[in-house]
């Protein structure tokens, strides 16, 4: 096996375990999970709070290293590997949630209530995916890959999905 096919084996896995998961979840959520706009905006509010608790986490360790390590002062060139590392997981993790919670609100909002459970099962993917991101990132560079990949894609989906159903005239 060669360098490059066991490389791009990660990413594929992990958009693919990204689409099972999110489609698998979305078939065991209720049908009618929100009918009406406000209800889809708070559900889909609701939909962000796994990947907050992730991003939460993820600083809640970062405080908790810098107080073990001594490194509290970011710029004095203290940081050890695992405060680099975390803290660029961290960073990432910020960056990807910026573009996929503007596009979940917007899906939410053009979505019909049965399509709700997309939403919700998106956002639950979107928090996985960071927390496979992060484990990667931490066993090594190149173990990240199935976890970014998986973020890539619900966040593609989501993007695409939002749309999709804005550009139909879903939205009420």
């Amino acid at each position: 096996m060669g360098l490059r096919w066991r490389t791009s084996l990660g990413p594929a896995a992990g958009v693919i375990v990204a689409f099972v998961v999110w489609q698998g979840l979305a078939r065991i959520l209720p049908v009618d999970i929100a009918a009406r706009l406000p209800e889809r905006l708070g559900v889909a509010c609701a939909a962000l709070l796994p990947a907050v608790g992730v991003l939460n986490l993820m600083i809640l360790t970062q405080m908790r290293l810098r107080a073990r390590t001594g490194a509290v002062d970011p710029l004095a060139g203290h940081d050890g590997a695992l405060l680099q590392v975390n803290q660029r997981a961290l960073t990432n993790t910020v960056e990807q949630l910026a573009g996929f919670a503007p596009a979940l609100l917007a899906l939410a909002a053009g979505a019909t209530a049965d399509g709700m459970r997309f939403v919700v099962s998106a956002g639950i993917v979107f928090a996985l995916a960071r927390l496979a991101f992060w484990a990667g990132y931490l066993l090594g560079p190149m173990v990240r890959a199935p976890g970014m990949a998986a973020t890539f894609a619900i966040n593609f989906a989501t993007l695409t999905a939002a749309i999709w159903v804005w550009w139909r005239g879903g939205h009420s």
